[in-house]
């Protein structure tokens, strides 16, 4: 086998195994943005281990009077909750 054919087969080779990575893993989704906390709201942000949303892993809490409190770390899997602020007046 000559050089050039070596080099050929080495590529194609590459590519075919390139071609069978994207059909195993499939399309990839697009990226859900982090929802945004509503100006009068209390928002929480709870962080889950998997999709199976059993173990927390971390969170966020916006509070009415503008604090935040955070804890642990953040994943991909999201649950998002809000509760309307009591107006003060």
């Amino acid at each position: 086998m000559s050089p050039r054919s070596a080099v050929i087969r080495r590529t194609l080779a590459a590519a075919f195994a390139g071609v069978g990575v994207a059909v195993v893993l499939g399309p990839v989704a697009p990226a859900q943005a982090i929802p945004a906390c509503r100006a009068g709201y209390q928002c929480t942000y709870t962080y889950y281990s998997s999709n199976t949303y059993e173990t927390v892993v971390g969170g966020r809490t916006l509070f009415c009077d503008g604090t935040s409190d955070t804890f642990g770390a953040t994943s991909r899997w999201l649950r998002f909750t809000t509760a309307q602020c009591n107006d003060p007046f």
